[in-house]
């Protein structure tokens, strides 16, 4: 069966991609790894599926839970920019 599939773009606020920006950098640190914009952006959606049987989101969900704890309004703006481009 064959799988269409649409990609949308996506443009953040300057503050939304700068705390992107960072989680890239503290990726880095963590497991020493280059971290792409998209990559990114991928575990966070990961993340806020709580997709447990993903082997990346198993490496990094305890990691994310200590760094996003006091980042909630970041990550409410992340999903809702999410949503609205894809409508």
């Amino acid at each position: 069966m064959a799988q269409k599939i649409q990609y949308v773009e996506i443009i953040f606020s300057d503050h939304i991609y700068d705390e992107i920006q960072l989680l890239q950098k503290e990726l880095f640190y963590k497991d020493g790894r280059v971290w792409s914009v998209s990559s990114t952006i991928n575990l966070l959606l990961r993340f806020c599926l709580r997709e447990e049987n993903n082997v990346i989101y198993a490496q990094n969900a305890l990691f994310l839970s200590d760094y996003l704890y006091a980042k909630e309004s970041f990550l409410e703006e992340f999903i809702s920019r999410i949503f609205m481009s894809m409508h």
